[in-house]
């Protein structure tokens, strides 16, 4: 299950904002790196995953997979619904990636808002706090009770490290295809 709580953390949900005249924003693609270390709701997170991150329109679609590249979990996630399918077979599926996170392994994460700060942009729903930085090529925020740094960020952030508590996750994108 760390997988799959790995795949649903970083997938976020898949609504997109649409733009004037209707338009969904342009798609979106990354491959990259991801850990996740400390404490969460009580338990111990300790995962490190390579990801492949696609999201076409409204559809987000993760591909976590092993340091090795073996594919570990391929989840998709639209405004409507989340799937996901493991790489021994299992399936499970619910309404969002919050609810399927929190179904699979009891954690109750910021996946929402992962789908904006992958991209460099705070959620656009919820308040945001600016935060001091030490370099002009980083931007930190706070939102939902989580500190975001995004380094490297034109157009978008080559490192993302999102701070909770006891919990530090990094991402790492190593190409936007």
């Amino acid at each position: 299950m760390a997988a799959a709580g790995a795949a649903l953390w970083l997938v976020g949900c898949a609504s997109v904002a649409p733009q004037p005249g209707g338009a969904v924003a342009h798609d979106f693609a990354a491959d990259g790196r991801l850990l996740a270390r400390g404490e969460v709701d009580g338990r111990q997170v300790n995962e490190n995953a390579n990801f492949r991150w696609r999201r076409s329109g409204e559809t987000v679609t993760v591909e976590l997979g092993s340091p090795l590249g073996e594919t570990r979990a391929r989840l998709v996630a639209t405004p409507r619904e989340a799937s996901i399918r493991m790489a021994d077979g299992r399936e499970a599926y619910a309404t969002d990636a919050d609810e399927l996170l929190t179904e699979l392994t009891g954690l109750t994460l910021p996946v929402s808002q992962l789908r904006w700060w992958i991209e460099g942009q705070p959620a656009p729903t919820l308040p945001v706090k600016e935060l001091p930085t030490e370099s002009s090529s980083t931007r930190s925020i706070e939102q939902a009770g989580w500190q975001v740094s995004f380094y490297d960020a034109a157009p978008y952030p080559k490192r993302l490290v999102l701070k909770h508590e006891s919990l530090e996750v990094r991402v790492a994108v190593s190409d936007w295809p």
